[in-house]
């Protein structure tokens, strides 16, 4: 694997390279510390695309991210895209028809308790469970908005996967925690993460309210990136 520690100086070119929406097929098919990402996946490998609640608001988007993973091998009937139940009737009617033949979209039920599986337990010994299909997929792409500085009631890159895809006990334990806590609950996430095994996010930097920035591979590169380029274009 590609291995990736840049200084400020380093990182001048990124800016260019990064600076346009238009580059996300670059940015996807070049991921940090993986090989190219025809070379990622073989056939039958089960493959979610996990959007956070952000960007499962941009079908635009996520086509084309979809478009891309075609583009580079994977196989269409085995791409599947997760959402909430709550974005079954409004989200999903603006992305299914415009999706390749072959991609399903999946819509988590927080409820349904065998619908999930359980992960491990928190320091509380409280349990981590999450959406079963996750547990059972071979690759994991979360696709969310990358924050340098995270606001009180974001949990970093895995919030894309937990709570969101947990179940009704858990997401109501997080949204009544005392926010002071965040740093306990941010383990958390990070733990849930680090059980499914995610290596894989693609991560957009915003700058005045617009996507601008992208970074895609394993976690802690993408963040190291995307941290870089924020401190240059400040």
């Amino acid at each position: 694997m590609a291995c990736l520690g840049w200084t400020l100086e380093e990182s001048a070119h990124l800016t260019r390279k990064w600076g346009s929406m238009m580059n996300l097929n670059q940015i996807l098919t070049a991921p940090l510390g993986f090989p190219p990402l025809s070379q990622m996946v073989f056939p039958g490998d089960r493959v979610f695309l996990v959007p956070d609640a952000e960007y499962a608001d941009k079908p635009e988007i996520l086509i084309e991210i979809v478009e891309i993973l075609l583009e580079n091998g994977f196989n269409a009937d085995d791409i599947q895209i997760l959402l909430t139940d709550s974005e079954e009737f409004t989200i999903s009617k603006l992305l299914q028809p415009r999706l390749p033949l072959g991609i399903r979209v999946l819509f988590h039920r927080p409820s349904r308790r065998d619908l999930h599986a359980l992960l491990g337990v928190n320091k509380a010994d409280e349990p981590i469970s999450l959406c079963r299909d996750l547990i059972d997929a071979d690759l994991v792409i979360s696709i969310g908005r990358f924050y340098a500085k995270q606001p009180p009631n974001h949990f970093g890159l895995h919030s894309a996967i937990f709570p969101r895809f947990s179940d009704s006990t858990t997401q109501h334990r997080f949204a009544e925690t005392d926010k002071r806590k965040h740093r306990q609950l941010q383990a958390e996430v990070d733990e849930a993460a680090k059980l499914l095994g995610v290596i894989f996010t693609i991560q957009f930097l915003h700058e005045r309210g617009k996507p601008t920035k992208i970074a895609a591979g394993l976690p802690e590169l993408v963040t190291e990136a995307l941290k870089n380029v924020h401190k240059l274009s400040k």
